[in-house]
């Protein structure tokens, strides 16, 4: 897929299963069932009070503080305990996302076994299956599921390197919620640039979207946004139509061996 100045993306996990919602440990397994009222979507960023210490990555000072907006260090660690899960989150009752707020940047996927919202309430134990679900995906050196990337004279980069990365709850919202993240000259080969990332879920819908824009321009001549998925599988099915393209793929992919498919 090549567009030069926005770009949109649907990341769609198709189906897990053990991690599917059941009357025994969820307030009501059919979202349509559940009170209008009721908060079904979450944004969750999360931080330490403290300042990042590198050479105390994995300490834990205090009390985790719920944050609107964060200005990531320049010299945060992957595997670090200074933000928990290690990037934000986005939840609904069906599903949940988070891409590390590091340099790595990659989108992860959490699988519920409950409609409630419970990651704001999720331990450092979420590679085990718990009551609420789990970490369902290795993402390791990967795009993950459908983390954004560039490409540019036949190599891929991934939104590493930047001056400033800002992240921020724009919406915390009862059927929908976004968080953006800013990068302040974004670094590509020689040339630097701008760029928003929206991200955004909606209740009752196993996907989330990413929306990628340019600050005040375009992309610089011969790049591209790109995106993926991680290669557990050895097939995947692509469809390209006129004005869309989708990859999809299905089997024992999750992180504890279990069926899942996946698709962008």
């Amino acid at each position: 897929m090549k567009i030069s100045y926005s770009y949109s993306v649907v990341i769609f996990v198709l189906a897990l299963v053990s991690c599917q919602p059941t009357a025994k440990n969820t307030a009501s397994s059919d979202p349509q069932k559940v009170a209008s009222n009721t908060k079904l979507t979450q944004a969750v960023l999360i931080t330490q009070a403290g300042t990042f210490n590198k050479d105390e990555k994995n300490k834990i000072s205090g009390a985790y503080k719920a944050q609107k907006s964060v200005v990531i260090p320049q010299d945060l660690t992957p595997q670090n305990k200074w933000i928990m899960f290690e990037g934000p989150v986005l939840e609904n009752d069906l599903i949940a996302y988070r891409f590390y707020a590091d340099s790595r940047h990659r989108f992860d996927i959490y699988g519920k076994r409950v409609a409630d919202l419970v990651m704001d309430t999720v331990s450092w134990d979420y590679h085990d299956i718990m009551d609420w679900g789990s970490d369902i995906l290795k993402v390791g050196n990967s795009l993950g599921i459908g983390s954004p990337a560039i490409q540019y004279k036949d190599s891929l980069y991934t939104l590493s390197t930047c001056t400033k990365k800002t992240i921020e709850v724009v919406d915390n919202g009862t059927d929908k919620s976004r968080i953006r993240t800013t990068f302040k000259d974004l670094e590509i080969e020689d040339y630097t640039f701008d760029l928003i990332q929206d991200w955004s879920i909606t209740a009752g819908q196993p996907w989330c979207e990413i929306h990628l824009q340019v600050v005040g321009g375009h992309l610089p001549p011969d790049m591209y946004f790109a995106t993926g998925i991680v290669k557990h599988l050895p097939d995947i099915k692509i469809v390209e139509g006129p004005d869309f393209l989708y990859a999809m793929n299905w089997g024992k992919q999750t992180f504890h061996d279990e069926d899942m498919g996946m698709a962008v």
